[in-house]
């Protein structure tokens, strides 16, 4: 999921301004074509988000197990992966497009099968299916939108952001709206939303095929915000896989557990839901306010301080017992997973020759760590208590920051 339109972000389509005026058509189209591209991850991870957090608040309404609550989330990650590894084998740039519209097809028919076939236990299925549909989805896409994006070369911090922003947003959006409509109010949004998206993928590859790309020249050397040889630093790819395994781990069990910690300290359903957004429109904060920065990715003490504020999240969250305290643990924690997910996407795009191979092990790395999180999170939690879960989950991100600030202390 994360890696999906990372290689498009930095083949974006940012100097087209530099086009001569008899081309203003093409311009005009890719302009457009790339407000549509932004739009997508905000509309899919509005769907996940949304889907992560009802399922959860059903199961913990209905007071089952904890394991029974995160399991949701560890059968759409088992689901995911496993058919990413099928798709990889089987999509092209020929097909990419139509296997787009297909997943858009299996997510609308899933998220009304919440709502038509509504049974407890039958989640599981659903969220499943919807697993299944998401990974048609990504690698597909991401495909397609190299396609469109070409062979351009723009600034490796900004395509970051603009992609962090882009489906952090979205992820934002899924309990905000959950935690206002009615559940199948919400899942039959999600139901258009993917029909929506499938009808915009198909209008967009009509419009590729049925006008000529801006030639290349044109859409060559865009936004190098950068204006660093980031080949002197050293890879840091590895990095942010451990940081972002302890990440998903960790906030796979707030967007599980997190609606039943509300629940038992009588908070609404409106707030559980904008609590949880909260911690994704941080990430879009941060995005954006890294927007035109250079090297602080690769400083000890950025490190430092998103992991003290992960962690302080983490514990404020068990600790405090009123809407102020919750909201500034999602506050914290949304910083730090703002860091993780920011420097994972980084430390892979920024390879002058490993990008796609490191992207494909960003999804593996998010997808088992998710599944280890929302089983390991859930086991844990009904073996001790909500408490406990927590301050494990905040000793692992103190541990994993100490680890990581020993290493960018090094010279790069």
């Amino acid at each position: 999921m994360l890696s999906t339109y990372q290689l498009y972000f930095a083949g974006s389509s940012a100097e087209i301004s530099r086009v001569p005026f008899t081309r203003c058509f093409f311009r005009k189209r890719c302009v457009v074509l790339n407000i549509i591209i932004y739009l997508f991850p905000i509309l899919v991870n509005y769907i996940s988000g949304g889907m992560f957090f009802n399922t959860a608040y059903r199961f913990s309404q209905a007071q089952a197990p904890e394991l029974a609550i995160t399991g949701t989330m560890a059968i759409w990650a088992i689901s995911y992966s496993l058919a990413s590894l099928l798709v990889g084998r089987i999509v092209t740039e020929k097909n990419a497009a139509r296997l787009i519209v297909f997943a858009g097809g299996i997510i609308c028919l899933s998220s009304l099968g919440f709502v038509i076939f509504p049974h407890l236990y039958l989640q599981y299925f659903w969220a499943g299916l919807t697993g299944v549909g998401m990974a048609i989805y990504c690698t597909p896409f991401q495909i397609f939108m190299k396609t469109l994006g070409g062979n351009a070369a723009s600034g490796v911090v900004y395509a970051t952001a603009m992609y962090s922003a882009a489906w952090s947003l979205g992820l934002a959006c899924g309990p905000f709206v959950f935690g206002i409509l009615k559940w199948q109010t919400g899942f039959c949004v999600s139901a258009v939303i993917a029909f929506l998206m499938s009808l915009g993928v198909f209008l967009v590859e009509q419009c590729r095929k049925n006008s000529s790309a801006v030639p290349a020249r044109a859409v060559e050397n865009v936004q190098r915000s950068e204006e660093v040889d980031y080949s002197r630093f050293r890879d840091y790819a590895w990095l942010g896989w451990v940081g972002a395994c302890i990440g998903t781990m960790t906030i796979t069990v707030i967007r599980t557990l997190e609606p039943k910690l509300t629940l038992e300290l009588g908070v609404s359903k409106f707030h559980s839901g904008m609590i949880l957004s909260l911690v994704s429109l941080m990430q879009v904060f941060w995005a954006f306010v890294w927007l035109r920065s250079k090297v602080w990715m690769y400083k000890a003490i950025p490190a430092l301080l998103a992991g003290a504020a992960g962690a302080a999240g983490l514990l404020l969250f068990v600790k405090g017992n009123t809407l102020v305290a919750l909201y500034s643990a999602a506050a914290l924690y949304g910083s730090f997973s703002g860091y993780f997910y920011f420097t994972l996407v980084f430390y892979s795009l920024v390879h002058p020759s490993k990008s796609a191979k490191y992207l494909s092990i960003n999804e593996a790395v998010v997808g088992i760590a998710g599944i280890v999180g929302a089983i390991g999170g859930g086991f844990l939690a009904q073996q001790t208590s909500l408490a406990t879960t927590f301050i494990i989950c905040a000793v692992a991100v103190i541990v994993m920051t100490i680890h990581r600030v020993l290493v960018l202390a090094k010279k790069a």
